[in-house]
């Protein structure tokens, strides 16, 4: 069947409003290319297959084929998922609401659930729980080519997904076989063993045709058919064939910078934490931190401080404050293996306390060393600990103050206070530095002197 050729071009029909409930028009979609792949080569075993109960009370399925909600499944996770391919803080019930969000027609829950197990058990997706938060990972990702292929919108459409299953399958073939070029032809020969045949499980081109006329058919958008040509036909020497042209208003063209995932942000259960973080945080002007690789640091942050003191929560938020300001965003991977050390060890939240309180916490000579400046007061900790008690500490640091403040003013940013450079450029520069620890334990060396005399 041959159609009017509709002058149009790619990205004609980028975004749909479809009736489902999503807000605003729904946008294209991202499938990983070894993904599609592996999902589509299980209908090469079919034949040997068999039907397996995945769920307790379920109804069975065949291990390997591809059903509709197999195509679905995987629409879901490719719009859901991160760019890495996983997705965290996300109960299996939720994925499954978030699938019926973009499709226009509603899938059953039983059948959704049921397609994850066979996807678990087939090895494309894995899912780890650690306490009750869900990580989730594609398993088979980027590992040939690192392609992708872009669909449009229409496969969300209730027109789409009532087509046969065949029909549904085929289109995704072709497109992943022709991308986006425009006006090209998609042409395969089909026989025996064919794999059009092997895919959509039909064995006569007769039955083929009609999958493809049901494709042709197809109108997304109304006026503009989703093939401007389709045959199969038999050439001079008996050969049969599938050929088609795929209408270029429907055609995807990747566009840089262009959206195609809609990732949830993780879904935190310590609903006291989290609040009480996200206060403390925008009250720091560091909330972009909740948000950071789509709420996963925010979730670790929340695991490590969950049925923590108010104390401890503000001492925590001023510390990820301090590093950001001394390191940027290129150490948030390292911050909560950071607070982790910290808090483990009361004492230390408690001298912290004493030495921001006292004034003598400006003192530790942070400021210009970046990364370091991170660890500096767990370093100062660790050097003072076995020599101070909370009582001592407090007495010491008050002692010091007026001293530190008639050496060194308001605030020391560096523990270098003085470079001596030699006559002769051979030689050795000399720093004269200065470290808080080493004065604190002098001062209090001093007074015991003075009180044995």
């Amino acid at each position: 069947m041959v159609l009017e050729k509709l002058e149009s071009k790619p990205n004609a029909n980028r975004y749909m409003q479809l009736n489902n409930r999503a807000a605003g028009p729904t946008f294209p979609i991202s499938v990983d290319y070894t993904f599609l792949s592996d999902l589509l080569n299980l209908e090469k075993s079919y034949a040997n297959d068999k039907t397996i109960m995945f769920r307790g009370n379920s109804h069975p399925l065949r291990m390997f084929h591809v059903t509709s909600m197999s195509i679905r499944l995987m629409m879901t996770i490719f719009r859901r998922f991160n760019t890495e391919g996983t997705l965290v803080g996300m109960p299996i019930h939720r994925l499954y609401c978030l699938m019926n969000e973009e499709y226009e027609d509603m899938a059953s829950k039983e059948q959704f659930y049921a397609e994850v197990h066979k996807f678990i058990q087939l090895g494309l997706l894995s899912i780890t729980r650690d306490g009750i938060v869900y990580e989730w990972k594609i398993e088979s990702f980027k590992r040939d080519t690192g392609r992708f292929v872009l669909f449009n919108p229409l496969v969300f459409k209730d027109s789409f997904t009532s087509l046969e299953l065949g029909a549904q399958k085929l289109y995704l073939y072709i497109v992943s076989r022709n991308g986006d070029k425009v006006n090209a032809e998609f042409k395969e020969f089909i026989g025996p063993n064919s794999w059009i045949y092997t895919l959509t499980h039909k064995s006569r081109p007769a039955q083929v045709r009609e999958l493809l006329n049901s494709l042709a058919a197809l109108e997304p958008v109304a006026g503009q058919p989703l093939l401007l040509k389709s045959t199969v036909e038999k050439d001079s020497l008996g050969r049969w064939s599938v050929s088609c042209v795929v209408n270029p208003a429907y055609l995807i063209k990747h566009i840089e910078g262009a959206q195609y995932r809609l990732v949830p942000p993780a879904k935190i259960p310590y609903s006291k934490t989290v609040s009480r973080l996200r206060i403390l945080l925008r009250y720091h002007k560091i909330a972009e931190i909740v948000d950071y690789e789509n709420g996963k640091l925010f979730l670790r942050l929340a695991k490590l401080l969950h049925n923590a003191s108010l104390k401890t929560l503000r001492f925590a938020v001023t510390r990820i404050k301090e590093m950001l300001t001394n390191s940027g965003f290129t150490i948030m991977g390292d911050i909560v293996h950071s607070l982790q050390t910290e808090i483990q060890d009361r004492a230390f939240i408690i001298f912290m306390d004493i030495a921001k309180e006292t004034g003598i916490y400006r003192y530790l000579g942070m400021g210009e060393e970046g990364s370091l400046d991170d660890v500096r007061p767990l370093q100062f900790y660790r050097a003072i600990k076995d020599t101070f008690n909370v009582k001592e500490f407090k007495k010491q640091c008050l002692r010091a103050m007026p001293i530190l403040r008639k050496r060194y003013g308001d605030e020391l940013r560096s523990n270098i206070i003085q470079m001596h450079r030699p006559p002769r450029s051979e030689l050795a520069i000399h720093y004269e530095t200065f470290f808080l620890e080493d004065f604190l334990m002098d001062l209090f060396q001093q007074n015991q002197k003075a009180l044995l005399a």
